[in-house]
């Protein structure tokens, strides 16, 4: 199911036109006929890209920019798989909307409940990797690798801070609308 956005027409064509000028897709497309928010997917784009270039850099900067980038494309498939696709749903239970074809969520939420320690051991090796990038940035005066490191250190943190307890949030509302009434 492709649920419509509650607001409209606007935030439509404010989104394409936003995507059109970032050169990004629109919302990843799930089998299950979930999404992940366009602007997740455009934030993996973007560092993915980034890393890339910065994998091209010489020395130790090119050098720790190519494991991060390793460790990033791992982190971001599993944040693809089962962890963003939930925020997808938080525009229609801000409405109310909670339909029960909004189940896939609760499946996804105890996955990320299960799977805590190891989403923590990824975030802290990544950011670990981030502070080395920033450190060799600064002994290379690389300006380009010590920014990205910071903003990206800072989007690591969200997903920590924000976004995966939404995620289990949305979880345990689901079940609590979707229960059946006693």
């Amino acid at each position: 199911m492709r649920l419509t956005h509650p607001t409209g027409r606007t935030i439509a064509f404010a989104a394409i036109a936003l995507l059109s000028v970032a050169g990004a897709a629109s919302a990843q497309a799930r089998p299950d006929g979930t999404e992940i928010p366009a602007s997740i997917e455009m934030g993996h784009a973007g560092a993915v890209s980034q890393l890339e270039a910065l994998s091209g850099h010489p020395g130790r900067v090119g050098s720790i920019a190519r494991q991060t980038l390793t460790a990033v494309k791992r982190h971001i498939a599993r944040e693809d798989e089962y962890i963003k696709p939930p925020l997808a749903l938080l525009p229609y239970l801000a409405d109310g909307r909670v339909t029960a074809d909004m189940a896939w969520a609760i499946a996804m939420a105890n996955r990320l409940r299960a799977d805590r320690e190891v989403i923590l051991q990824e975030h802290n090796r990544i950011n670990t990797l981030l502070t080395e990038l920033r450190d060799a940035g600064r002994v290379a005066h690389d300006q380009e690798a010590i920014d990205f490191a910071v903003s990206d250190a800072v989007e690591s943190l969200d997903d920590m801070e924000i976004q995966e307890p939404t995620v289990l949030l949305i979880g345990e509302y689901l079940k609590l609308k979707l229960a059946p009434a006693k």
